[in-house]
This record gives structure tokens, sequence and C-alpha cells, in this order.
């Protein structure tokens, strides 16, 4: 007896022991941004930011050979892939000065380190995004602590793929690596910030592999009458919506599998008589595929380029995520 019950007791503390160096993560939504708010406005008066009409004009950059992390082969449970991918997860977003109120805010998108030398992604209509009436607004990143980084460069930029590789002012940093080859059903999880629910972690599964080319835009986001060249992407089932873009996509060992880009509505027109219900639509989820942000690192793999090539006609456009 005495030795089941010491038993039980050691059990007992290893349990609490883990418990005790695993703490959970719990975030104040408004005291995020608030803190995150602060901070800019500290940097601004430093002289420290830098403005996104400046970073805009960077985004003609085509590559930057960047140091990227080995995959991982280590398959890790969901919270400890939680875990792992918020160390590494940022937001990323524009600090701006109200033109109705006058008053400064802070409007985030998703993002995640490459390299530990401060280099993230995210995607490029994050950088151009152009509200109208803001005549002054600024790039900054922050992690899941609220510390906050400038955004000083655009190192690298495919418009095409609406994909980038931005540089902050930070070092130590712990990269997520990138992993090519993600297959139709491959159970998938993402880490982003939809509609200001920062650090939110939906699972799902790839559903669909595709080729797709979109209208082509000019530094401001506005269409030029072109297409793109076609774009590898792939749908998904783990649920995102607006604030996520940029968010990283993971397959279960946290290498980085593709990054999250837009969403378009599927379903039938709705009927012209008003006393008609409306028409049910589903989300379709788009994702950029990992292939794209690893050729801002180095040339176009060419097994890629072959089957882009070899693409078929064109699919109508997909609407962008406001953020």
């Amino acid at each position: 007896m005495y030795r089941y019950t010491v038993l039980f007791a050691a059990v007992l503390l290893l349990s609490l022991g883990a418990a005790a160096q695993a703490p959970r993560f719990v975030i104040d939504d408004d005291q995020y941004v608030d803190r995150i708010e602060d901070a800019s406005a500290k940097l601004l008066h430093a002289g420290k930011l830098k403005s996104i009409e400046a970073l805009r004009h960077q985004v003609h950059t085509r590559s930057f050979a960047a140091r990227l992390a080995t995959p991982s082969h280590h398959q890790l449970s969901p919270p400890d892939l939680y875990e792992r991918l918020r160390q590494s997860t940022l937001t990323v977003g524009s600090y701006y000065k109200c033109p109705d109120c006058g008053e400064w805010h802070f409007l985030g998108a998703g993002g995640f380190v490459v390299s530990s030398d401060g280099v993230v992604c995210t995607c490029c209509h994050v950088v151009r995004a152009e509200d109208e009436g803001v005549k002054e607004s600024y790039l900054v990143a922050a992690d899941a602590a609220g510390h906050v980084y400038p955004v000083e460069s655009v190192l690298a930029a495919d418009p095409e793929s609406d994909t980038c590789l931005v540089k902050i002012n930070a070092s130590g940093l712990k990269p997520l690596p990138l992993r090519p080859g993600v297959r139709v059903g491959e159970p998938i999880y993402c880490l982003g910030h939809p509609g200001g629910y920062y650090f939110m972690f939906t699972q799902g599964m790839v559903s669909r592999l595709n080729l797709r080319c979109n209208d082509a835009v000019d530094e401001h986001g506005h269409t030029n009458g072109l297409l793109t060249r076609p774009v590898l992407l792939f749908n998904m089932t783990a649920e995102f919506a607006p604030g996520s873009s940029g968010a990283p996509v993971a397959d279960e060992a946290g290498n980085v599998v593709g990054q999250v880009d837009s969403i378009a509505e599927a379903g039938e027109p709705g009927a012209s008589t008003t006393n008609s219900p409306a028409s049910p639509s589903v989300p379709i989820r788009f994702c950029v595929a990992s292939e794209e942000i690893i050729r801002l690192t180095k040339p176009y793999p060419s097994e890629i380029k072959q089957i882009a090539e070899s693409a078929a006609v064109p699919a109508a456009p997909r609407k962008k995520l406001k953020h």
C-alpha cells in the first residue's frame, strides 16, 4: 500500500511539475493592441518607424538570400504545436493616424519569422494596402508578448503570388522552416488573427492544390488589366478570416507549407425577387504554397516551373482579405 501511495504521489508531482513548466497562453486582445499602440507611439516619437509609403516603393525587389531553417520531422501534439508556432508568429500591421477621429490606431495582419536575424514573411497586400483618407501610416511587427519591432525594409517581394519578405529590427528570433510538396489530405494548422482575435489556432486539411492567374496590380494595389503568371496555391478546411493575411499554415511538425492569402465565396447567385431567401455560400480559403515563398530566396524549382507553364485557362480573380 505504501508503495502505491508513493507511486501516486510521484506521478502527481510530475504532472504538477509539467503544468508549471508549460503555463497556458491567455491573451487580452484589447490590452495587446494597447501595448502595440503605446510602443509604436514611442518608436514614432524616436524617429524609428518607416512609413508604409516608403516601403511600397521597395516591393519591386525580387529576391533575397535568406538563411532558411531545416525542416523538422518531429511530430508535435496540437498543444505543443500551438506553442511552437506562437514563438515564431507575429502580428504585422499598420500604425496609422485615423482620418476620422485624428487618433492613432493599429490594424494587424499575420506574419512569421523566416530567419533568426529578423527576416519575416507576410503578404504583399499587407504592405501595399492603401486606405482612402489615411495620410500617415507605418508598418510594425509585434510578437505574442506585445514587443514591437519597426519594419525597416522590404527584402524581396512577389506581387503575383502576394508574398514578401520584410526586415524587422530584431535578432535571435526563432524561425519556422519552409517545407514544399504539401499533398491533398494532409492535416494542417493555422495560427492567425481573424478579425482582431489574436493568435487563433485552427485545424483542418489540404483540400485541393491549384494554379491560378489573377489580376495584376500596380504598387498601389490597383489593377492594370493584365494577368499574373500561374501561382501555386492550395485550399484548406482550417478556418481563417480577414485579419489573418500572411499567417503561417503548418504541418504537424511545425513546418510552414503555406501562407494565408484570400477568401472567395462559392454558391449560386441569389434570386432577383425580394421574397426569395438568400442563397447560401461557402467560403473557399486560398493559401499561397511554400514553393512561392521559397521562390523569393532562390531560383524557382524547375518542377514547379514546368507545372506553371503548362497551366490551363486562368481562373477568375479572387478577393484579397482586408489584411
